[in-house]
């Protein structure tokens, strides 16, 4: 799922349609899955081509990083070609996954990130915590166009937005984790708000 993630920018640019499709088995393999979580899979399995579940996962869990991915890249996907059909037809599971960033995007706690190959797994990832924010305003449009009710996530991020600001806080910019003063974060996922949801 970081791949996809990480490529999305690119295709949001060049042609949305092929993320919305890259998204597709994911979403496929989460339905099906025999056990499913609240959270987004981070990938597939180990034995390309078989989907086999996603066990390389298990070992090193990114569940509010995944499911952030998830969520940003479906939104990214709505907005740019006003088709909501990743949503619609799998509507239980993305309320499961967007009441999961809910319950945990503020004080994420010891979740690993992909910055944890460099920092290690801090306690309240300032830049973790930001990811899972910025979705929550995202995905609280979606509902309201399908005729939902959307105002729980829409209420959260402003909310959850202006508490991070808080708690993130460092002498100069954000710190890494919350209250470390003397760490700095480059917090890179306000990047994603940017060519997202406010071009």
């Amino acid at each position: 799922m970081e791949e996809i993630y990480a490529s999305s920018s690119f295709w949001i640019y060049e042609n949305p349609e092929i993320l919305r499709l890259v998204l597709l088995p994911n979403t496929r393999w989460q339905r099906l899955a025999s056990t499913s979580t609240g959270y987004i899979a981070g990938d597939l399995g180990d034995t390309y081509p078989q989907a086999s579940g996603s066990s390389s996962s298990l070992l090193r869990p990114k569940a509010l990083e995944f499911s952030g991915d998830m969520m940003i890249a479906t939104a990214a996907v709505i907005k740019a070609t006003g088709n909501t059909a990743i949503i619609s037809e799998n509507a239980d599971l993305s309320e499961n996954w967007c009441e999961y960033l809910k319950l945990n995007a503020l004080y994420p706690r010891q979740q690993t990130t992909t910055d944890g190959v460099m920092t290690g797994v801090p306690s309240n990832n300032t830049n973790l915590a930001l990811k899972e924010i910025i979705p929550l305003k995202a995905y609280a449009n979606i509902p309201s166009n399908l005729g939902q009710d959307g105002p729980a996530y829409s209420n959260a991020a402003p909310n959850y937005a202006f508490q991070w600001q808080s708690v993130a806080e460092a002498s100069v910019g954000f710190a890494a984790s919350y209250g470390e003063s003397g760490s700095w974060s480059m917090c890179y996922n306000l990047f994603v708000d940017k060519w997202s949801f406010k071009r």
